[in-house]
């Protein structure tokens, strides 16, 4: 699919090529060589793979573009924005940067994509995203002014006017679009991104036209289509050029909407593609809008004064009478908005990816109920057979990397805060094994994934740095951390998308978004610069109930932590309580187990059932003597509290 792209933007490129050496009318100035040189560096240093280029490359190429394009119109009309409007380029620039926040914003919702390689400081994080996002408003305009300097749609069309009605439904068919993804469940809400494609278009362009503001409703009620074909060009020419350039660079975009992700073209899947020529006219009449609330665009005669110059320009001697205009009502409106509607809900919905869930093999099956058992060295030895018979897949590697972690959280576990957990560990000889693991699990998954993508593949990727994200949390390594479970969250995301009844991939989003809601308030407020998108306790507990009745792979782990969770941060221990009871049940030698339900137990007051619980704990033979001697410690702590008279 790669080189389908490549073939598409090449065809692209050299229309452009073709149209601009036929409408050349001077030489391209000396800033627009400058710039074509340094797109070409960039190009070389990014595939080198040099910094500070290679994470920068997407600012870099396109404001090395966006001046290669500004000269080009240049050298055709003997003008340009950047050469004689310099202010007001600044301000697009400037004003770019806001308005696509406003689409960040709805992408908290949605989760159609996320960010991927930014593994720099927070200054740079922050300068980085701001460059960017201010390259995006002027790549669109100075496209489209290149193209409309081609001079392909220069002879007036017939009007067409939009009734007061129409615009007014158009309004209230924005506000309905735009809404929707907000207040419709996110699970809906994640398949309605072309409603935010549209929405801004139906409803500011009236607003701007009523307002006497640049408008495309004005501009095809005075026979002009320039501007709206060239935006429509514009959006397919960035497109490509914009999934070209971030295919390739080292910090990048990532998609994870839910259709079509095992047909990419780039890192884009096909629909995505014609996404970017409304994206275009929304950039005009978000930015018109947003300029006039800043004083920047004044408004011009209203459309009313302008129908009656026409009318009188009409009456003059020997002037032609002004064609008649096509007049848009109601009805034909309402018929283009519900065949829109249909067309999106044709592409979207009946293409979702065949649900097929995990199956794991019988060994794995064994191992698992053999480590929540207790017996971890006998898992372990299960888990290296799966590996032996299967070197190729991730499976084996994540369940011996899995059965390890116990053994990590274990050793690491501590009675603290008047609580029984692993807060906190240090790093020795048996971390590099179970990195080795997670890398291994992580490094088969993704190559699959490369030669074709699937839910499975993506399941096993995204839990391999849940797994990894989860040690460097109890090292302390932060951002290492939050690096690792962002990259888990865009792979099991896009698990969903793929197969949604992918059951297992819910305990790792559960916990991402409980922990992250859990951040500090500053953390908080930084985390969209941090690269941390998502959070929210309430979804995350949700997600944590889906994994614990539904997953094959994570059941057990999720009713254990979605407990510990309610315990630590909800102080909920009768809903700790009432989680974990069936966990000592079906694994009464599973010494965590027994020690978070009489942790549970004691902070209700429940003297007798918590001391037998931590009692049973600590008689539970262990083979390991570090982790044995935790979970005699730990018990011991606890039963001395319990058993202290009050006062003591």
């Amino acid at each position: 699919m790669t080189a389908i792209g490549e073939m598409a933007l090449a065809a692209t490129v050299a229309a452009l090529v073709a149209a601009f050496f036929r409408h050349r009318a001077r030489p391209l100035p000396a800033y627009g060589w400058i710039a074509l040189a340094a797109l070409a560096a960039a190009e070389l240093l990014m595939f080198r793979g040099i910094e500070p280029v290679a994470t920068y490359f997407t600012p870099i190429a396109w404001t090395a573009y966006i001046f290669v394009a500004d000269a080009a119109v240049f050298a055709i009309r003997g003008k340009s924005r950047g050469h004689d409007a310099r202010l007001d380029f600044a301000r697009v620039a400037l004003l770019s940067i806001p308005l696509w926040l406003i689409f960040e914003a709805y992408n908290l919702r949605l989760a159609n994509w996320t960010y991927v390689g930014l593994s720099v400081s927070l200054p740079a994080r922050v300068f980085g995203y701001a460059w960017s996002f201010a390259t995006i408003t002027p790549a669109i305009f100075v496209t489209a002014d290149l193209i409309e300097s081609f001079g392909w749609w220069d002879r007036p069309a017939r009007p067409v006017l939009l009734s007061a009605m129409v615009r007014k439904i158009s309004m209230a068919l924005g506000a309905i679009l735009l809404a929707s993804p907000l207040l419709l469940p996110r699970p809906a809400a994640s398949y309605l991104f072309g409603c935010v494609w549209l929405g801004f278009i139906f409803l500011l362009d009236p607003v701007n036209f009523r307002l006497g503001l640049p408008s495309l409703a004005g501009d095809l009620a005075e026979g002009r289509r320039g501007r709206l074909f060239s935006l429509l060009v514009a959006g397919w020419v960035c497109g490509w050029l914009w999934e070209f350039w971030n295919y390739w660079a080292a910090a990048k975009w990532h998609y994870i909407f839910p259709i079509w992700q095992d047909k990419k073209i780039f890192e884009m899947p096909i629909p995505g593609y014609f996404g970017f020529l409304p994206f275009a006219l929304e950039c005009f009449v978000m930015y018109v809008f947003a300029a006039w609330l800043l004083g920047w665009i004044k408004p011009a005669r209203s459309p009313h004064r302008q129908r009656e110059d026409r009318a009188a320009l009409a009456d003059k001697p020997g002037m032609a009478p002004p064609p008649k205009p096509t007049r848009i009502h109601t009805s034909c409106f309402g018929v283009v908005t519900v065949a829109l509607f249909a067309v999106t809900v044709t592409l979207l919905f009946p293409l979702r990816a065949r649900a097929a869930g995990l199956e794991l093999p019988a060994a794995a099956k064994q191992g698992l109920d053999l480590l929540y058992s207790g017996q971890t060295e006998e898992a372990i030895a299960l888990f290296q057979q799966v590996q032996k018979n299967a070197p190729d897949q991730p499976t084996g590697y994540f369940l011996e990397a899995g059965a390890r972690w116990w053994q990590i959280y274990c050793e690491a576990c501590e009675f603290k805060w008047n609580m029984i957990d692993a807060w906190k560990g240090t790093r020795n000889a048996d971390d590099v094994a179970y990195f080795a693991l997670t890398d291994k699990t992580i490094q088969l998954a993704e190559a699959r994934i490369a030669s074709g993508d699937s839910a499975e593949m993506e399941l096993w990727a995204g839990m391999g740095w849940m797994l990894r994200a989860r040690l460097l949390a109890l090292l302390d390594v932060r951002r290492g951390a939050a690096q690792a479970a962002v990259k888990a969250r865009s792979h099991l995301l896009r698990c969903l998308a793929l197969d949604p009844q992918m059951y297992d991939a819910y305990a790792g989003l559960g916990l991402y978004n409980y922990y992250v809601d859990t951040l500090s308030g500053i953390a908080k407020v930084l985390r969209f610069f941090m690269g941390i998108p998502g959070g929210d306790k309430q979804d995350g507990i949700r997600q944590l109930r889906i994994a614990m009745e539904k997953g094959v792979l994570a059941r057990v782990e999720s009713r254990y932590y979605l407990a510990k969770n309610l315990r630590n941060y909800e102080l909920d221990y009768a809903g700790s309580i009432e989680l974990t009871t069936p966990l000592v049940a079906d694994y009464p030698r599973n010494p965590f187990f027994r020690l978070l339900l009489g942790d549970d137990q004691a902070k209700l007051g429940h003297r007798e059932p918590a001391a037998a619980n931590l009692h049973a704990a600590d008689e539970i033979a262990v083979a390991n003597p570090v982790c044995a001697q935790r979970i005699r410690s730990v018990a011991t702590q606890e039963l001395s509290v319990l058993t202290a008279k009050p006062g003591q």
